[in-house]
């Protein structure tokens, strides 16, 4: 842990934030605050007592003390700014974006705990039954997302990440394919990233395909928008059924009493 300060003054907590937000740092800031969020719309949270974490990659999140999912959340911050509001008795912390044009203000009435850590981690979570099956189904049978699809590789490495799959389709077209079981806006900004990376390697046109169970309105728009494409898979599809891979899972008191280890 690079810091840890208990109930900070505005001053101090402002240091800290001007000397980390922009570096690839986890900073957490635990407090009693406000948020405004100005963009694609408009929202606004009154006071209440909240975690705001920055993470390495830049990516901004407030969470309340309930529920999984963020309050407020920026995937990518541009540019931070902070400054104290002797008026008001705050601190304001400013979260850019440039495309889409967004902010989000945070106005600290009181600050209880920072945190600055710089975490590593190296490992990536497989779950059967889950994305890494049908990884593995489209690698087998690529007519699972369209006819004629051949794959090229799997996990192909970029400055961007790990692309999922990675494919030609009948015209030669290379083909990025993003698999998610509950994709979100950050899954497209995923795919997106993955597309420019691919067009910077090679020429010509890049596709990029979001391969899903399920999908929302909202995140079809977001597809839309950045001319990618969605391809929804069954599940049933991928795993030949989930009551026969429970059962294939035996216990104790499947084996017979002569079985020995």
């Amino acid at each position: 842990m690079e810091r840890i300060v208990q109930n900070p003054e505005f001053e101090e907590t402002k240091q800290i934030i001007e000397e980390y937000a922009s570096r690839k740092y986890t900073l957490q800031i635990n407090g009693l605050c406000s948020v405004n969020y100005r963009g694609r719309a408009k929202s606004k949270l009154d006071r209440g007592e909240r975690i705001v974490i920055k993470k390495q990659d830049s990516a901004l999140l407030v969470h309340g003390p309930e529920n999984y999912q963020p309050k407020n959340w920026q995937p990518e911050v541009d540019r931070w700014n902070v400054q104290i509001d002797e008026e008001n008795e705050e601190l304001v912390m400013e979260s850019k974006r440039t495309s889409p044009e967004e902010l989000v203000e945070i106005r600290f009435e009181r600050i209880d705990l920072v945190t600055v850590d710089q975490l590593v981690d190296k490992s990536e979570l497989k779950i059967r039954g889950h994305e890494v099956d049908i990884h593995e189904a489209v690698e087998e049978e690529p007519e699972i997302v369209e006819d004629g699809l051949k794959v090229v590789e799997r996990e192909k490495e970029t400055p961007a990440g790990f692309i999922d799959v990675f494919a030609r389709d009948t015209e030669d077209k290379y083909v990025v394919i993003e698999v998610k079981r509950n994709p979100d806006y950050n899954t497209v900004l995923q795919l997106q990233r993955y597309v420019d990376e691919i067009e910077e390697e090679f020429s010509g046109k890049i596709r990029g395909i979001l391969l899903a169970p399920k999908m929302t309105d909202k995140i079809l728009d977001y597809l839309e928008d950045r001319g990618l494409e969605f391809v929804e898979v069954e599940m049933e599809d991928v795993i030949a059924s989930y009551e026969s891979l429970n059962q294939s899972q035996k216990g104790l008191s499947d084996f017979d009493p002569s079985y020995e280890t």
